[in-house]
């Protein structure tokens, strides 16, 4: 997490300098070249950062184009008032343009990361059928249950108990997780029950004990849908083998 922020923030800083040299580089173009033109080349260096550095980046490159133009290019040149209408619909733009693409970069991304986590569930699920249908054991298919939601939750440990969750510690359901009323003091900082039921019956819980004490309350929707629904398939596997 460390390193994603100063990664971040290293695109900021140059999505910040990159238009302010750019600019600087064209400022004795001034007089020989439209300003529309000149900041045509704003407008690709904006973009770039858009793409490298998402909605932040664009913002800040978008600023820093604008403000840069505006210095620089415009006239009166040294000062950040404009004597010409185009001078300020340009500047204008060259912010719009930044922040436009910005968010279209940061809903890509958005969008790609679903796609690979659903394409993850997809094969957690698909592998642990396959585990079922094999005839795995049950101690092997609550081991791999195990780690395939210590690596979906981002687990700090987790362990399956073969008793009904606790009424007092956060538990997992399909809707959201249950908070108590009181939560019992001997339970792991952050810790909160994923029941494994089928057709009515519990059939055990899992332990889940997360880095921080927020158990679970800001993983994303998907990843605790899928949690639950590899419980339920975890449940049905084991009501099978407790079945004469």
């Amino acid at each position: 997490m460390e390193g994603g922020r100063r990664w971040l923030f290293a695109r900021v800083c140059l999505a910040l300098l990159s238009p302010l040299a750019l600019v600087v580089a064209l400022v004795p173009l001034r007089a020989h070249v439209l300003n529309t033109n000149l900041a045509l080349v704003l407008v690709l260096v904006v973009l770039g950062a858009a793409v490298a550095g998402g909605r932040t980046a664009g913002l800040v490159g978008a600023l820093s184009a604008a403000l840069s133009y505006d210095f620089f290019l415009t006239v009166p040149y040294g000062s950040f008032t404009m004597e010409r209408g185009d001078d300020i619909e340009t500047t204008v733009l060259l912010g719009l343009i930044g922040l436009i693409a910005g968010e279209l970069v940061e809903r890509a991304r958005r969008s790609q990361a679903m796609a690979i986590v659903r394409r993850r569930e997809l094969d957690r699920v698909q592998r642990r059928a396959e585990l079922a249908a094999g005839g795995e054991r049950p101690g092997r298919l609550i081991t791999l249950s195990a780690e395939e939601l210590t690596e979906l939750l981002d687990l700090k440990a987790c362990r399956f108990v073969p008793t009904p969750p606790p009424e007092d510690v956060p538990i997992f359901t399909h809707g959201a997780i249950r908070v108590p009323g009181v939560k019992s003091e001997d339970a792991p900082p952050g810790a909160a029950a994923l029941p494994v039921r089928a057709h009515g019956r519990d059939l055990g819980h899992f332990v889940l004990v997360f880095p921080t004490p927020s158990f679970g309350i800001g993983t994303s929707m998907d990843a605790k849908h899928a949690a639950v629904a590899l419980a339920d398939q975890l449940g049905v596997a084991l009501l099978r083998y407790q079945r004469p």
